[in-house]
């Protein structure tokens, strides 16, 4: 409350000159006033001071449980638990993918013939916008394997017009139109079809445009054969994502020995995640202790700020821990809960993880450990009802502790309602204290000014005795 001016001219000019009772009226109103005023102000603004703790400290709980959250939500994918590798002895096959779910392990491959598709060529024309059926159009039939005729009407009575036509389809067959270079009759369309023996083709038409003639024939539709660890294999693509579960084999070209392809898996991620949620939550609990110790640490910001809330932050603490003691939702095998990886609370509330333990655990029961924690789910949408595992369930409970209607967030908006209630006592305050200064202020003039009347009294009276007494002198 800014400093109560004086405002009472009079009353200090009575008091300079010694006038009336001689007090300082002004200080005394003032005076009398901060009695009464300073107590209650200190009651607000210790309750302002405590309430603007407790928002920055629910703030800093919301911030840390995201962290922790995040550390979660990075282990909630059965991809995302590990980072295996492919190796190659030989360029012929190669990984084109390697994905978080496949396993270790060594595989010997061989190429005796690539997958691929047909290609066939037309008659030669003598130019892109040669008319092939005098100027009308016409309609062309295509037929995939075993698949139903395919109509494709030619609307420009052209080479170009054919290959728009065809494209324009997508069927899958992919026309081109290439310039041999050849003057006079130097144009030709080509049709490309997808790999596999399936995927062969035929396309007539009236008039003939000698796609279907023999010699214009320029590749045959053929499977990719290979043996796989002794195996005779036929598939129609190169591209061959069912061997190597998690992967994806790119068969290059042909080989005449063994190659040699070995998936490598890294699980340093793993571990690294399980460190980092526990390093996390032990950050949390210090935060935690700190917030709601009873001995205030001035040498620590917001030490005790929530001592007068402390059910509402205990709860807080016992839901994440009790989430992070407890069993998954897709319990598998041995592994159970985090417990399981060597994951253990120590007498000051911290988790510890036992190396030995953990590395037991994932050395033996690794698919247990990946189910625990992701249901061997990938991407899976939140608002599926199944399973999403033990990481996810856990990110999920966080996520509700914060969100605009959780416990975190409720908490922070009241604590802010009532700092601006707060703030609205002190204004109210400092009018009613001035009203009982100016009060103090009117009452004490109206003293001094009886004062003035009674001093002027006693100096007539005097004068009146002493004037009686020298007549009686004489």
């Amino acid at each position: 409350m800014a400093e109560i001016a004086s405002n009472n001219v009079t009353s200090q000019v009575m008091t300079t000159l010694g006038a009336g009772s001689g007090l300082n009226i002004t200080k005394l109103a003032e005076d009398l006033t901060a009695v009464e005023k300073e107590p209650k102000q200190a009651k607000i603004e210790a309750g302002v001071t405590a309430t603007e703790a407790k928002i920055s400290a629910y703030g800093l709980i919301s911030y840390q449980l995201g962290l922790l959250q995040t550390a979660f939500e990075s282990l909630n994918d059965a991809d995302e638990i590990a980072q295996p590798s492919g190796a190659s002895s030989n360029t012929a096959v190669t990984f084109s993918n390697v994905d978080g779910t496949a396993e270790a392990g060594v595989h010997f491959v061989t190429v005796s013939q690539l997958a691929q598709g047909q290609r066939v060529k037309s008659n030669e024309f003598a130019s892109s916008t040669s008319a092939l059926n005098g100027g009308a159009a016409f309609n062309l039939s295509l037929t995939i394997g075993s698949g139903s005729p395919t109509a494709i009407a030619v609307t420009t009575d052209t080479p170009a017009g054919v290959v728009s036509a065809i494209n324009a389809a997508k069927t899958g067959v992919i026309a081109t139109l290439i310039d041999t270079g050849v003057a006079g009759a130097n144009y030709r369309i080509v049709l490309s079809g997808s790999e596999g023996s399936d995927n062969s083709f035929t396309l007539t038409s009236t008039p003939d445009l000698g796609f279907a003639n023999v010699g214009n024939t320029v590749q045959s539709a053929l499977d990719a054969h290979l043996t796989f660890d002794g195996l005779a294999v036929t598939r129609s693509s190169n591209e061959i994502a069912d061997l190597i579960s998690g992967t994806t084999l790119s068969l290059n070209s042909t080989t005449s020995a063994d190659v040699r392809v070995a998936v490598n898996s890294d699980k340093s991620t793993l571990k690294a995640g399980i460190e980092n949620i526990v390093a996390t939550y032990n950050d949390f609990n210090g935060l935690m202790t700190e917030l709601t110790s009873s001995l205030v640490n001035e040498d620590v910001e917001l030490s005790g700020a929530l001592q007068r809330d402390l059910s509402t932050a205990r709860y807080i603490l016992n839901t994440v821990r009790t989430a992070l003691i407890g069993d998954s939702s897709t319990t598998s095998g041995s592994i159970s809960s985090l417990r399981d990886l060597g994951v253990s609370l120590d007498k000051t509330g911290n988790f510890v993880l036992n190396d030995a333990k953990y590395s037991a655990a994932v050395e033996n029961n690794y698919d247990d450990v990946v189910m625990m924690l992701t249901a061997n789910t990938t991407n899976q949408s939140l608002f599926d009802s199944s399973s999403k595992g033990l990481s996810q369930d856990i990110a999920t409970l966080l996520d509700g502790l914060t969100a605009k209607n959780g416990i975190v967030s409720t908490r922070i908006i009241n604590a802010e309602s009532s700092l601006e209630g707060q703030k609205e006592e002190l204004l109210v305050l400092e009018k009613r204290m001035e009203a009982v200064y100016q009060r103090y202020l009117t009452q004490f003039a109206a003293m001094e000014t009886m004062m003035e009347k009674l001093n002027g009294m006693q100096d007539y009276l005097t004068g009146q005795f002493e004037s009686l007494a020298k007549a009686y002198d004489k």
